[in-house]
């Protein structure tokens, strides 16, 4: 063997060694690229676990409506049981009281009485009213089933007089004066306020002065205007302007900002604003 088929070979063997180096390093080099974007991967992962204050990753909370829904629920059980409060009493045709209903009541003006738990905040309510200038005067407030049977069946027999016939006559009289047994009246909740300068009861009483406090002011002692003139299909009693209902201090308040009558009002699950007592 000569020296150039010696060194030809050297060459050879050479080039053959750099190739296998080079696909290994090449091959490391691949593999040591997808370790770093492994471990870039890896490390973002763990930077987006919240921590708590031990250091410790924590998962974020998954089910927020899971938690808004059993406060909703709490709220609705809450509402649900205090509807059963004498304050939100619904007397109406659809709502007959007890015929073994009985109210303690107590004088607020002019020997009218209302249910002794109310009684206080009328007679707050009456004496704002003076602070401001204006003159509440109460015109009718509890009444006794016999006494409501008697201005019922006074009203009917005036429209018997006019030559309507009994259905008639019956039918007219329940839009104006609630029958018997489900008057607001007869709760002891209820009162008809007018003013000295208007004695009417009538529309015209919402244009004076008192009219206007009341409307203003009155949800701040727990009444509202029981018959709006917009509810009389849901009411199924005429518009009242004069007419004032006690159902406590929160639900006059949500009550005015819902523009909602106490029939509404009671058929929700959860009034809007609603909240439990602290």
């Amino acid at each position: 063997m000569n020296g150039k088929t010696i060194v030809t070979m050297i060459l050879l063997l050479l080039i053959c060694v750099g190739t296998v180096a080079g696909v290994y390093f090449a091959d490391h080099q691949e593999q040591d690229s997808k370790q770093d974007q492994e471990d870039v991967f890896n490390n973002e992962n763990e930077n987006s676990q919240p921590e708590n204050t031990d250091g410790e990753t924590t998962q974020p909370d998954a089910q927020p409506e899971e938690s808004e829904q059993e406060e909703y629920q709490k709220l609705a059980a809450e509402f649900a049981k205090e509807k059963e409060e004498y304050y939100l009493l619904l007397a109406n045709v659809d709502h007959p009281l007890p015929e073994s209903f009985t109210v303690e009541t107590e004088t607020v003006q002019n020997n009218y009485q209302l249910d002794s738990r109310v009684a206080p905040y009328a007679k707050e309510m009456i004496q704002a009213a003076a602070n401001d200038g204006v003159e509440l005067l109460v015109c009718s407030a509890y009444r006794s089933i016999e006494k409501q049977t008697t201005l019922f069946n006074n009203m009917k027999q005036d429209y018997l007089n006019q030559g309507l016939s009994e259905s008639e006559a019956y039918n007219k009289t329940a839009n104006a004066i609630a029958i018997p047994g489900t008057s607001e009246h007869q709760t002891g909740l209820a009162a008809d306020i007018v003013t000295p300068s208007h004695q009417t009861l009538d529309e015209a009483f919402a244009d004076t002065a008192a009219g206007q406090w009341l409307l203003e002011h009155a949800h701040e002692y727990g009444f509202v205007l029981r018959y709006p003139k917009d509810k009389e299909d849901v009411t199924k009693i005429m518009y009242e302007s004069w007419h004032f209902r006690y159902v406590g201090k929160k639900h006059a308040e949500l009550m005015k900002e819902s523009g909602m009558c106490l029939e509404e009002y009671l058929a929700q699950e959860v009034p809007e604003g609603y909240t439990l007592d602290e």
